[in-house]
C-alpha cells in the first residue's frame, strides 16, 4: 500500500481501498482549528483581548501583547514603578529603533547614547530577561498554534547593550523620552504612543490606564 504525505494528511493511493474507506480515514486526521480561535487562544494566555491588539500593527501584535503581559507582571509583583516604567519605556523605543526606515535623528541620538557606569544594574537586567523568556515562550506557543499572530523579526526587537543605557538615560534625566520623542517622525509618535498604551500606559509615560484597570478587577 502506498501513501502519499500532504502537509498533515495522509493519503492513500491504493485503488483496491474503496472511497468510502478512504474518507473514513481522513476524517481520522484532526483538522486544524480556525485562525480567529488559534489568535484567542494566544491573546487569552497573555491576558489580552482582541479589542486590545486592534490598532497594534500587525508585525507588532505578538511583541506588545508580550510587553503587556509582561509590565502588568512587573507592576503586581515587581512595584519598583520607576524601574519598571523607565524599561517598559526602553522596549518601546527599541522596537522603534529597530526599524528599517527609523527616522535618522533619532537612531543617531540612540546611537549617542552614554553608558550608564561599568557596573550592571541587576534589578534591571532581572527586568528585561523576564522579558526575553516571555517573548520566548510566546514565539514558542504562537508556532506550536501554527502562526495565528505573524512571526516577529526577533533581530530588530532587542538589543541588550543599547536598552540597559536607554533605561539608565530615562531613569537618570525625566525629559529623555519627550526628547526622543519628538525627533520621530508623525506616523512612529502614533506608533509609540499606541505602543504605551497597548501595555495599559498613557503616551506620556504615566500608568492611569493599567492603574484603572486593575481597580475595576478589585471591584469585580
Amino acid at each position: 500500500m502506498r501513501k502519499c504525505c500532504v502537509g498533515s494528511r495522509v493519503l492513500v493511493s491504493d485503488s483496491w481501498i474503496s472511497k468510502k474507506a478512504q474518507s473514513e480515514l481522513m476524517d481520522l486526521v484532526p483538522v486544524q482549528a480556525p485562525e480567529d480561535l488559534r489568535r484567542n487562544v494566544l491573546y487569552e494566555a497573555l491576558r489580552c483581548s482582541s479589542s486590545d491588539a486592534e490598532s497594534i500593527p500587525d508585525r507588532l501584535k505578538l511583541p506588545l501583547c508580550v510587553t503587556r503581559f509582561w509590565f502588568q507582571y512587573r507592576q503586581q509583583n515587581h512595584p519598583d514603578h520607576q524601574t519598571n516604567m523607565s524599561c517598559l519605556q526602553a522596549l518601546v523605543l527599541g522596537f522603534v529603533y529597530g526599524e528599517a526606515d527609523a527616522d535618522p535623528e533619532f537612531k543617531a541620538r540612540m546611537d549617542g547614547l552614554e553608558p550608564g557606569g561599568s557596573r550592571l544594574q541587576l534589578d534591571v537586567a532581572h527586568a528585561f530577561s523576564q522579558w526575553q523568556n516571555c517573548m520566548r515562550q510566546s514565539l514558542h506557543l504562537n508556532q506550536l498554534l501554527s502562526f495565528p499572530l505573524p512571526d516577529p523579526k526577533c533581530s530588530w526587537l532587542y538589543c541588550g547593550p543599547l536598552l540597559h543605557k536607554l533605561q539608565n538615560a530615562l531613569l537618570s534625566h525625566s525629559s529623555t523620552f519627550t526628547e526622543l520623542k519628538v525627533l520621530l517622525a508623525e506616523r512612529r509618535r502614533v506608533l509609540l504612543e499606541t505602543s504605551l498604551q497597548s501595555a495599559g500606559v498613557g503616551p506620556s509615560g504615566d500608568d492611569e490606564g493599567w492603574q484603572t484597570q486593575t481597580r475595576k478587577k478589585r471591584r469585580n
